[in-house]
């Protein structure tokens, strides 16, 4: 998806104002300092529905990942994820898929390898974690595909 690019006149109509969906905000020309304003932008996108289920390595286990918390709907049913972490050592040398599905009416998070894929029902995919040599190589975000499919 291309992104958008501003004209001088569209920026000049964002300066200090705030983002409607997000709450960033559009900061003046000459804003000083700018590092405080930019650490209130991160935290919020951090904060906002952009960080709802990303997928992370976990700081303290070389095999484990941790899940943001959020909300979502998964046909038709909310459901509501606490933060959480899941162990992926049993994936060593291998790609897990990690989603997100409904299990009668509760969030339940489910893993499998790339060679079993997806699951055939109704789910979210979060992400493919790769493990090699007994740690976390890459973590790849799907969160993007399963907002835009059809």
């Amino acid at each position: 998806m291309p992104s958008i690019d501003l004209s001088p006149d569209a920026i000049h109509d964002l300066v200090g104002t705030r983002h409607n969906a997000t709450g960033i905000e559009f900061p003046p020309a000459g804003l000083q300092p700018y590092h405080d304003w930019l650490i209130r932008t991160l935290y919020r996108l951090a904060e906002s529905s952009v960080g709802a289920f990303r997928v992370n390595r976990a700081s303290d286990n070389a095999t484990t990942v941790h899940i943001s918390p959020g909300r979502a709907s998964i046909a038709g049913v909310v459901l509501t994820l606490d933060e959480a972490t899941i162990d992926l050592a049993a994936f060593n040398n291998d790609t897990a898929y990690v989603w997100l599905g409904d299990n009668a009416g509760a969030a339940q998070l489910g893993n499998a390898t790339a060679s079993a894929g997806w699951p055939s029902g109704a789910h979210l995919k979060l992400a493919e974690v790769t493990l090699a040599g007994g740690a976390i190589t890459t973590v790849l975000d799907r969160r993007l595909e399963t907002l835009f499919r059809v």
